[in-house]
């Protein structure tokens, strides 16, 4: 499954190679890979990682020094339009245990080589509505992550 690996900004020479040693340890090094979207900044914090289970992800990210997170990879896109498209085409039955009435949720936005005001990380947030949240307070927070090309189109 895909991940999106949220490194700190520090040491980034030995960001992949720690993973993919922590991956070995855990057994997931046979099918890791990695992905990077067109226009990524090689300084970037945000890369994209395939790993063969959420547990492995988990212990890797537990382990690491340089991963701030790992967050399950939902959906990408450059523009609204497309990002909604990707979340909505996420297998439904994925999506469900964090969705129901039992959880709580908050959404963060985070970027990197750009700043956003209060106004703008609150449009974003506002965005996902399409999305139906049945909880009420914070046990899973879910995050839109912000790179330097995002940009805010006109929504219908």
């Amino acid at each position: 499954m895909w991940f999106l690996c949220y490194f700190y900004h520090r040491l980034l020479d030995y960001r992949r190679p720690e993973v993919e040693a922590l991956a070995k340890l855990f057994g997931g090094d046979a099918e890791l890979q990695w992905k990077l979207p067109p226009n990524h900044h090689e300084d970037s914090p945000f890369h994209f990682i395939w790993l063969p289970s959420e547990e492995i992800a988990s212990k890797i990210a537990n382990r690491s020094v340089l991963v701030k997170c790992m967050l399950e990879l939902w959906g990408q896109g450059y523009s609204y339009e497309e990002l909604k498209a990707a979340v909505q085409s996420f297998l439904q039955e994925q999506k469900l245990p964090y969705l129901g009435a039992e959880n709580t949720f908050r959404i963060l936005v985070d970027t990197f080589g750009k700043v956003l005001s209060f106004e703008e990380q609150k449009e974003r947030i506002e965005s996902f509505s399409y999305i139906p949240f049945e909880i009420k307070e914070v046990s899973v927070w879910f995050n839109r992550l912000v790179d330097r090309t995002d940009t805010v189109r006109e929504r219908d």
